[in-house]
């Protein structure tokens, strides 16, 4: 007989947790929902009268996010696991796949759901789970580019960038912190970026920040960005950058 894996649902979102719920207990008879909460400190109370072995957790919540609910446990406390459910954004996921930890993105799917519960090993520290998925984090917010321009360098974290663009022999660089920074450098020069970054190839002269898209004109072929700059999207990319983002779209 399947051991009963015991878990509680943490996520300010009713219909995220009632679609949660549904899914666990149509799909996966191990595990039993046991109670669910809508923010960090219910949870804490939760765990501690109810000792789950699981606990699925949302990360954007008000008060607390997810990834604060460690701190309320000291280590020998800890003897649950975390599956972090999350619309968490793509330039955090590197962190997440680098750690022993598991996610799912929302909305949940069937296939994602039985990765992460075979994935999960209730035999190995959480504690170094979530230890590992925090440093992973503050690498990632701390990535920075180096600069040059004719008279200065500039050292801009990657979040800082909002897109790049092609213009001649020169490349510009849109900045949150810097404005509009002119480099002697070609595009390609900054193709790495998409490699371990949140950017992407929208067109042949330019290079966006997937992070400062506000809005995605389908029709036209347009990206307004967070600086409501216009950049183009080549036909042929734009299935390539809406599958980027489908896992949010709701």
């Amino acid at each position: 007989m399947m051991e009963t894996i015991k878990a509680i649902i943490v996520d300010d979102e009713p219909n995220a947790k009632k679609a949660l719920r549904g899914l666990l207990s149509e799909n996966f008879e191990e595990v039993e929902i046991i109670a669910d909460c809508s923010d960090v400190p219910e949870a804490v109370k939760t765990i501690n009268k109810y000792k789950p072995d699981l606990v699925f957790l949302d990360i954007d919540m008000p008060g607390y996010s997810g990834f604060e609910l460690l701190d309320f446990f000291d280590q020998q406390q800890i003897g649950f696991k975390i599956i972090f459910v999350t619309a968490y954004s793509e330039y955090s996921l590197k962190a997440f796949e680098s750690s022993a930890v598991d996610y799912i993105l929302k909305p949940v799917r069937l296939e994602h759901m039985r990765r992460a519960l075979k994935k999960i090993n209730f035999q190995t520290s959480n504690q170094i789970q979530y230890g590992v998925l925090r440093d992973n984090l503050s690498q990632q917010h701390d990535k920075k580019v180096v600069l040059q321009t004719a008279e200065t360098i500039y050292v801009v974290n990657q979040e800082d960038i909002i897109f790049i663009q092609a213009e001649g022999s020169y490349t510009k660089i849109f900045t949150v912190t810097h404005g509009v920074l002119t480099l002697t450098k070609k595009l390609l020069d900054f193709e790495y970026l998409e490699i371990d970054g949140p950017f992407f190839r929208t067109h042949r002269s330019f290079i966006v920040n997937l992070n400062h898209i506000k809005k995605i004109d389908k029709k036209e072929f347009v990206l307004i960005m967070s600086n409501e700059s216009q950049v183009h999207l080549s036909q042929d990319k734009k299935t390539a950058l809406i599958e980027r983002f489908s896992s949010r779209i709701i």
